[in-house]
């Protein structure tokens, strides 16, 4: 039995008699089987046995899909994608995407394959973990940027208590203590500094900017709102109007 009708048998066994393998050079196999992009054509896997072990790679079919309407030249984007590719597994080398698998596994690799090039090619979900993952690099770039004219510290802890931190002290007559919320987590901790801060009656106005407030639990919502004096529900909003609040507020 040929290594390809070996493969084939696998496969079928699994996925039903419409699955197949092409051999398209030296022990390396295309394989045909209902995964599909959003658009319908075919994800591209590959078996590669050339090297001795198994892989199943795409030759970078997914991301030059994908650089058509989303770049990825960028360094954060690049650690972002390599953090999605290794979670299911693979490796991303240069554009490719690998997975390494034991030939017991191959069924379970196919799967989980495919779903990691669904996940990598849905520009949207892409998108959601970019912003989810950058959002406090995002936030410290217009800190440093739009607000540069500002004596700002940073990762500053007021009170003897270190792990009560302000992510932004910005210096005025009465502080302004920023923080940056991104989740139910990060609004736990700042409702419990500011609190913190207030029944110790430190001079302050704490001003809170969300990723968005909509991602948080109804309750924290609640307790956020009575706890800070100032929030911008969405980042976007906060780099639109955040530095004209500043300057009333400062004035």
């Amino acid at each position: 039995m040929t290594q390809m009708t070996q493969i084939n048998s696998l496969l079928q066994k699994q996925f039903g008699a419409n699955v197949g393998v092409e051999e398209v050079s030296s022990n390396v196999f295309r394989v045909y089987a209902p995964f599909f992009h959003e658009d319908g054509d075919m994800l591209s896997i590959y078996l590669d046995l050339s090297l001795g072990n198994m892989l199943v790679r795409d030759f970078g079919n997914a991301l030059m899909r994908v650089a058509y309407t989303f770049d990825f030249e960028s360094e954060n984007k690049r650690r972002i994608l390599n953090d999605i590719v290794n979670s299911y597994g693979g490796t991303l080398d240069k554009d490719e995407i690998i997975l390494n698998v034991a030939d017991s596994n191959l069924v379970l690799a196919i799967n989980r394959f495919s779903q990691l090039v669904s996940k990598v090619s849905n520009i949207n979900i892409l998108r959601r973990e970019l912003v989810k993952s950058l959002f406090f690099e995002y936030l410290d770039d217009f800190v440093a940027g739009d607000l540069k004219e500002y004596e700002i510290t940073k990762n500053d802890a007021p009170l003897s208590d270190k792990t009560l931190k302000v992510d932004y002290i910005i210096r005025a007559p009465k502080p302004i203590y920023m923080f940056g919320v991104n989740g139910d987590s990060k609004a736990s901790k700042v409702i419990i500094s500011c609190l913190s801060f207030q029944r110790e009656k430190i001079p302050f106005r704490s001003l809170v900017v969300h990723e968005n407030i909509e991602n948080l639990s109804p309750f924290n919502r609640r307790q956020i709102t009575n706890a800070a004096d100032k929030q911008f529900d969405a980042f976007e909003n906060f780099k639109s109007e955040g530095k004209a609040y500043l300057e009333r507020e400062i004035a």
